[in-house]
């Protein structure tokens, strides 16, 4: 009897080893196994549920990209903006109700909310990603790199303060709430006056930013909805050339960037939710889209012009405009821009975000 189950236990074994051994080849490296073991658990949960505001042209070459890579996993997007997505991840972490397992917004709401999920092992898994599209936080992936510029309406703001620069926003006709800070880029002064000193900073926005008691807006989006309604004259914004190619078609024709500083930085990062219901495929995800030719895609289709090519809308107007483009070494990115955003945080009366 004995011997019968061991047979029997020698047999199973071995039906287990070749099985693995046809997945995963003996000769594979440790990463490789442990990228096989995420694809097998992905492949059990087939789908990724994201919250974004990407236009169907946007959606057909994403999603039809990762088809191609994945065809097992298939994403459903929830079209809404990072502000609206917010509140419907609000209502889900309440509930234990959970549907979403990535979204793509600003970093800040989502952190001091605590849900978000760093994925610790992304580059032991994956070791040839793009580090610098990974978010500093491995909480997710970003999008190719932005510009972030001074936007303003040219039918607004006094003509003699044409065309707008950093230096003319102490002007006392842009105080009052016309000019808008975004609370959600609390990291974005280090970047926007790359040539000044800290000293410099802090006393800009003590002495002209905070006096003028700017309106406050809450994302780049609703900042950029409010410009072009005309409830404020001038905002500093991110991924401006985003938002150029997205209003512009609705014939808003009035809108310029200032001519100074315009640092081209990060991307918009596509974060990944604390105890998102399908974890693996949504890890798979947020790793493929790190990869060289998806950031292409997303260059290409969401609307992030080259602004050094004049030949397009972006680099046209940063030449016209007279814009001058700061790239910043990644080095000097991230833990200086956050301390200083930090302090004029609390200059607004604003919490400061813990990373």
């Amino acid at each position: 009897m004995k011997k019968k189950i061991i047979v029997i236990a020698a047999i199973l074994v071995g039906a287990i080893l070749a099985r693995l051994a046809t997945s995963i080849p003996a000769y594979a490296a440790t990463h490789e196994i442990k990228q096989q073991r995420l694809i097998e658990a992905a492949k059990k949960e087939g789908v990724v549920n994201i919250i974004a505001s990407w236009r169907p042209v946007e959606v057909a070459a994403i999603f039809e990209a990762f088809k191609r890579a994945y065809p097992f996993i298939k994403i459903r997007q929830t079209n809404m903006s990072g502000r609206e997505g917010f509140e419907r991840l609000r209502a889900e972490f309440a509930s234990g109700r959970r549907a979403t397992d990535v979204i793509s917004t600003s970093f800040y709401d989502l952190h001091v909310a605590g849900m978000l999920q760093p994925w610790k092992d992304w580059f032991e898994i994956f070791p040839d990603t793009r580090k610098t599209a990974v978010h500093p936080s491995l909480t997710g992936a970003l999008e190719p790199p932005s510009v972030k510029g001074l936007v303003y309406r040219t039918d607004l703001v006094p003509r003699d303060l044409q065309p707008l620069t950093y230096a003319k926003l102490s002007d006392p006709r842009l105080s009052g709430g016309k000019i808008a800070f975004n609370i959600r880029q609390f990291d974005h002064y280090a970047h926007l006056y790359p040539k000044w000193s800290d000293e410099e900073i802090i006393r800009y926005a003590k002495e002209v930013l905070v006096p003028q008691k700017p309106r406050l807006c809450n994302g780049s989006g609703v900042c950029m909805e409010k410009l072009v309604q005309g409830e404020m004259w001038a905002i500093a914004i991110n991924q401006t050339h985003q938002y150029f190619s997205r209003f512009l078609p609705k014939g808003i024709v009035n809108i310029a960037i200032g001519s100074d500083y315009a640092p081209v930085d990060e991307g918009k990062p596509i974060l990944f939710l604390k105890d998102a219901p399908n974890s693996n495929a949504a890890k798979l995800f947020l790793h493929w889209a790190t990869t060289g030719d998806v950031q292409e895609i997303y260059y290409k289709f969401r609307g992030r012009a080259n602004p050094y090519d004049a030949n397009n809308i972006v680099g046209e107007w940063m030449k016209r405009h007279g814009a001058k483009l700061f790239d910043h070494p990644d080095s000097e990115r991230a833990a200086r821009s956050r301390e200083l955003g930090a302090m004029v945080l609390r200059m607004f009366g604003l919490p400061v975000p813990k990373i």
